[in-house]
């Protein structure tokens, strides 16, 4: 028996695609759920090492979070001249970047559209789908009363 798809092909692909960059065999957990919004993603300009989490706390207790070059850090500015960005300035960047361009009227406009689009040919093809179903039920209703 034939049944409609849930979601469309692409659909299926993305999620599969989103499903697999998040599989803890292609990427540590810690990276995936972890406390720190830059792991696995962060890396230096410099030298292309992963920028890690590192802290500090001062003297009256308050804890600092950075994000370092992981080579800076273990051999020092001889590995790698990279610098050390404070984890709350750089998520900031981040996400004001991402929101700017995922935010942008032109692009939800545009996203917005083609959802509308969709959503048209879909309806249509459910009013030719019950359309046809009606005209197969007169027509069995036909053939029982004949």
């Amino acid at each position: 028996m034939e049944v409609p798809a849930i979601v469309s092909e692409a659909e299926l692909e993305a999620v599969q695609r989103s499903l697999k960059a998040r599989n803890p065999k292609m990427m540590p957990p810690m990276a995936v759920g972890g406390p720190t919004l830059l792991t696995g993603i962060c890396f230096c300009a410099c030298c292309g090492g992963a920028m890690t989490l590192r802290t500090g706390t001062s003297r009256v207790g308050h804890e600092y979070r950075y994000y370092t070059c992981s080579t800076k850090a273990r051999q020092g500015a001889k590995g790698c001249p990279g610098i050390t960005v404070p984890t709350d300035r750089l998520n900031k960047a981040v996400v004001d970047h991402i929101e700017a361009r995922l935010l942008d009227p032109e692009r939800l406009e545009a996203l917005m559209d083609q959802i509308l689009e969709r959503r048209d040919v879909w309806v249509n093809q459910r009013r030719e789908h019950v359309a046809d179903l009606e005209r197969r039920t007169t027509e069995a209703e036909a053939k029982l009363n004949d």
